[in-house]
């Protein structure tokens, strides 16, 4: 008996868990087929468009921050190169070769960084573009979905609308009904079931009194006899 009731216990586990399992796919099947009929799969896409615009705003962002930062140490390369530039210029009359050999150099990498500062510039100006381009791009995706949302809204609320008088039309039907024929049906049953009781009584009432006639007629004739 144990072993027929574990096993028994068992199997009902695993139909209750594939019955769970098709009720599951079916609701998502179901789910989805709603979703298609009412327009909702619009709005799941424009919402997946709107979470794929934030990360590449944020992405935006993160290189222009990052273009700003480069742009900045380009500004303080250059800076420092020129200071010490002037440093030199301002001894011009004491240099030795080292002087002359270190000034042609930062003369070249002045011009290098100078260029290095320009191209992080013109990047810094295309990063913030981008990330005005991408923002500009998130709002047009925000409007779109909302736009979609609430047609989509109003699209249900009609749906509901037409429901509600729908069912307020099968409700006013079924009482015209049931005062046209089920309240007729009703009168006559009741007519029929009260004379069929009259019926009854007074039948009973007949024959309580021929009971009693009877009963009073045979005391009379034994009255009689005496």
């Amino acid at each position: 008996i144990r072993q027929w009731s574990e096993k028994n216990s068992i199997a009902l586990r695993q139909r209750t868990d594939d019955l769970i399992t098709l009720m599951a796919t079916s609701f998502t099947r179901l789910g989805g087929e709603i979703n298609r009929v009412t327009g909702y799969d619009e709005i799941e896409t424009l919402k997946r468009q709107v979470v794929s615009q934030e990360a590449r705003i944020s992405e935006s962002r993160k290189a222009a921050r990052d273009a700003k930062t480069a742009y900045e140490e380009a500004v303080q390369k250059r800076s420092d190169s020129q200071r010490e530039v002037n440093g030199l210029l301002e001894r011009k009359s004491t240099w030795t070769d080292t002087d002359v050999s270190r000034f042609t150099v930062l003369v070249r990498q002045d011009h290098a960084l100078e260029q290095e500062e320009a191209r992080a510039k013109l990047t810094v100006a295309r990063t913030e573009d981008g990330v005005e381009r991408e923002f500009s791009a998130l709002m047009r995706a925000i409007l779109a979905r909302y736009h979609e949302e609430q047609v989509w809204s109003d699209k249900i609320r009609s749906v509901a609308t037409y429901g509600q008088l729908a069912v307020l039309g099968v409700n006013v039907l079924v009482f015209v009904l049931a005062i046209v024929l089920v309240e007729p049906w009703k009168r006559r049953r009741l007519m029929a079931a009260f004379e069929r009781k009259v019926l009854e009584m007074e039948t009973a009432n007949v024959d309580a009194v021929r009971a009693g006639m009877d009963k009073l007629q045979s005391r009379l004739e034994e009255q009689d006899q005496m």
